[in-house]
């Protein structure tokens, strides 16, 4: 269920170069939005974009070299 995928160089610059270029982005529309409710809104889904952003491309198998799991209820004997 909770998996980690060990990023490789060539995963690591993909997620360097997604995070890259959303910064700038991101970083312009927070400099010109009112503070407030909506801009915390909008800030906390960002966070949850990049965060789901950079997952995909760490499950990408050309991204990774090794995957390590975790235990689950009942798996703690194994």
């Amino acid at each position: 269920m909770f998996e980690t995928h060990k990023l490789n160089d060539e995963g690591f610059l993909a997620v360097k170069r997604f995070k890259s270029t959303l910064s700038v982005a991101v970083s312009a529309a927070m400099a010109n939005l009112p503070e407030g409710r909506d801009k915390a809104i909008f800030k906390t889904k960002l966070e949850e974009a990049v965060f789901f952003g950079t997952r995909a491309i760490a499950a990408d198998p050309k991204h990774f070299t090794e995957i390590v799991n975790y235990p689950e209820v009942g798996d703690e004997a194994k």
